[in-house]
């Protein structure tokens, strides 16, 4: 199971989104959350790190990306813009990615003066900052710079309401990105059952952020449909090089032949097959050899698409009653 998991891991760090698609039963959504486990790496940040939607036929965009949704506030009901469950993992993985390279950056500038800074790649000729709290002051200058301003700038917006000094907040930004951020803290995303869902509501213009090549980057930020009811009419929205999306889908269901194109493309697909199944989930030797004949038989009368995933055969696997297992 190790190696096989290892090669679907290895495919989603270079590919950034992936479907896993096969029959019914194949353990598709188990094989995605032991995946995202392995490249998140620490069991205690799973509960931040990864993220579990279940599409359907009722979910849309406001579910997923961000919308208008119903409030009570001093018993009184309105409406309030509410980010969907995608928008908010997406900006958890980006505040976490920048507060790292913020506590780097403050290391490499702490004593004050080129020679708090000089010996990290990158940052030679900066302009010297002094460290001060959960900020920097320029150095020989009262310009106080805070992290919530530079993290502004990063996002797009005016680093304080009122403007000014925004250039040296830029510097930062500039030279964060150049040489502090990484992405080593990874972010998964599953998507269950992706195929039920309609894909262009849900997903609308997020198909241009989702692409591998236009990721993590302030520069490829887009507006999205709501932009111009956030407290700032500058929003934008970015994925960052650290989320990994994994979808699941039953193929019997709806085949990979119905997404449109624009999906298609940005998605490679991963069979998982009835018979890689029973290899990897079911431990009885006689009981795999039962069940890969029951799905051969399948697979000649129907099509593979009918077979039968070794999920339901978990009860008879842990069965110690051969006579069981030779009669289904």
């Amino acid at each position: 199971m190790a190696d096989y998991r290892e090669d679907i891991k290895n495919i989603l760090l270079k590919e950034k989104n992936i479907i896993l698609r096969g029959a019914p039963g194949t353990g598709k959504t188990y094989l995605a959350h032991e995946i995202a486990s392995i490249l998140v790496g620490s069991k205690k940040d799973e509960r931040d790190r990864i993220g579990f939607v279940q599409f359907h036929p009722g979910y849309d965009y406001t579910d997923f990306v961000e919308g208008i949704r119903p409030v009570q506030k001093n018993e009184k009901m309105g409406f309030e813009l509410k980010s969907g469950i995608f928008m908010e993992f997406v900006e958890k993985a980006i505040k976490s990615q920048f507060d790292d390279a913020w506590e780097e950056f403050l290391n490499a500038v702490k004593g004050a003066g080129p020679k708090g800074y000089n010996g990290v790649e990158g940052v030679n000729n900066l302009i010297p900052y002094e460290k001060k709290g959960d900020g920097v002051y320029v150095k020989e200058s009262t310009t106080y710079l805070s992290k919530n301003q530079i993290y502004r700038v990063y996002r797009g917006l005016p680093g304080v309401k009122m403007g000014g000094h925004d250039s040296y907040r830029k510097h930062i930004v500039d030279k964060l990105k150049k040489s502090f951020f990484k992405n080593d803290k990874k972010y998964v995303f599953i998507i269950d059952e992706i195929n039920r869902g309609e894909i262009s509501n849900i997903f609308g213009e997020l198909f241009f952020s989702i692409d591998p090549n236009y990721r993590g980057d302030t520069q490829n930020a887009i507006s999205t449909q709501y932009s111009n009811l956030h407290s700032n009419e500058d929003f934008k929205f970015f994925i960052p090089n650290n989320v990994y999306i994994i979808g699941t889908m039953n193929d019997i269901d709806r085949s990979v032949d119905t997404f449109d194109f624009a999906m298609r493309r940005r998605f490679s697909f991963i069979e998982v097959t009835a018979e890689e199944s029973a290899a990897h989930m079911l431990k009885n030797e006689k009981l795999r050899s039962v069940v890969n004949k029951f799905n051969e038989i399948i697979g000649k009368d129907l099509s593979r698409d009918y077979q039968i995933g070794a999920s339901y055969f978990k009860v008879l696997d842990a069965s110690s009653d051969e006579k069981m297992i030779c009669g289904i």
